[in-house]
């Protein structure tokens, strides 16, 4: 068969990137190894600049629910910001039937979707693109989006990834728990928790209660090689579920269910595109390096990459040298925040966190900056020197009334 677009990989990305392709009338391929509904390593926490961003979702009833108040823990435990909110601070989901929504909202539109297609062997010529799955099925295409994830084949095979990249990694568990317990612990509105740094690893530990379920995780997002010691990090969500329950924060008693583990690159890839190429999402390493929450900038390249796609089909010009508009067109809309929060990580340490969680649990108005950019409702961007400015006031403050 002969499409305009193959994409690989129906997640948040690849649904996205196939939905507004077909939306211009543009015959899309969409292709999963799975089959749908299926499930994702994930805390199911949605930024609520998602639903600004892509209001459709909040009309069709696949947000679990909304949480508007939360607690985030220093290192020792000592000090702690809290927020109560008349509004939420991020909404929550469940990823087996938000990545299906967001499937049958690229069909709607028009995209031709095939799951249970594993890939198998692309090659990208002068004159077009060629995949092939492993049941032996064909597809030519004029383009191709690689949207396959954070072990991404395409991103490998065409050497837009180099040996050795760096990830980071979390575990979690979903448990389904009765709505009067979960409102008797999180109450009405499903209060969150944070521990940030948990016994001084590079990374956080999570408590996002949802409707009828509480999902647990803990994530380290640094790169490991740049760890000063490899952590275990079962043992460290082990201890954590312990520290959840001694402090009464969970219920001590859950069902057994199954823990799952992930990967996450730890800094977008150098480059994105190539000829006939754009990689979106997980596989192009769009990743909030402060909390690991992805679907955002998944969705956001998504869209990104099916507005340049039009215009290189438009043209009938499908060289990188056009293609290169994508990467230009996400850097400016969300990679300078992606790369100054990694500035911010790298200088980062226990002792720092500890300062920054005390010096902010002082203060309203740094803690509503903080806990913004946190759950991704805010900009680190355009709110820096806000930030940056209410910090040296409740520092310098802080030192005048210890």
């Amino acid at each position: 068969m002969t499409y305009d677009v193959t994409v690989v990989g129906a997640g948040p990305a690849g649904s996205t990137t196939a939905k507004f392709l077909s939306e211009k009338g543009f015959k899309t391929l969409l292709i999963d190894k799975e089959k749908f509904p299926r499930d994702k390593p994930c805390g199911g926490g949605l930024p609520l600049r998602v639903l600004q961003r892509f209001p459709y979702i909040d009309n069709d009833g696949i947000i679990e629910a909304f949480s508007s108040s939360g607690t985030v823990f220093s290192p020792s435990l000592k000090y702690q910001i809290e927020i109560n909110r008349d509004k939420p601070i991020i909404a929550t989901i469940l990823r087996k039937k938000f990545d299906f929504k967001l499937v049958k909202y690229a069909q709607d539109a028009g995209a031709i979707f095939k799951e249970e297609s594993t890939l198998s062997t692309v090659q990208i010529t002068k004159d077009k693109v060629h995949v092939i799955v492993k049941d032996g099925r064909v597809a030519d295409s004029e383009l191709l989006v690689g949207a396959d994830g954070v072990n991404s084949s395409i991103a490998k095979n065409t050497g837009l990834r180099k040996m050795g990249v760096e990830k980071g990694a979390c575990v979690l568990q979903e448990f389904e728990v009765d709505e009067k317990i979960m409102d008797d612990y999180f109450t009405k509105s499903r209060h969150c928790y944070i521990h940030s740094r948990f016994n001084t690893t590079a990374g956080y530990g999570w408590v996002f209660p949802k409707k009828h379920h509480v999902n647990i995780g803990f994530g380290i997002i640094q790169d490991f090689k740049t760890l000063k010691q490899k952590q275990n990090l079962l043992q460290c969500y082990q201890d954590y579920i312990e520290l959840l329950k001694e402090k009464d924060l969970i219920p001590q008693q859950l069902d057994k269910t199954p823990i799952k583990g992930g990967a996450l690159l730890t800094h977008p890839l150098e480059k994105t595109y190539g000829d006939r190429l754009l990689l979106v999402g997980d596989a192009a390493g769009f990743v909030n390096p402060l909390s690991g929450e992805g679907i955002y900038y998944a969705m956001s390249s998504g869209q990104i990459a099916a507005e340049t796609i039009t215009e290189a089909l438009e043209k009938r010009q499908t060289t990188q040298e056009i293609l290169s508009k994508y990467q230009t067109r996400w850097q400016k809309d969300f990679g300078k925040d992606i790369d100054l929060i990694l500035k911010v990580i790298k200088r980062g340490s226990v002792e720092k966190t500890e300062k920054i969680i005390k010096i902010a649990s002082n203060d309203e108005i740094l803690t509503n900056l903080m806990m913004g950019v946190i759950a991704g409702e805010l900009s680190v961007q355009q709110y820096k020197w806000k930030i940056v400015k209410r910090y040296f006031y409740s520092s310098l403050k802080n030192c005048l009334n210890p």
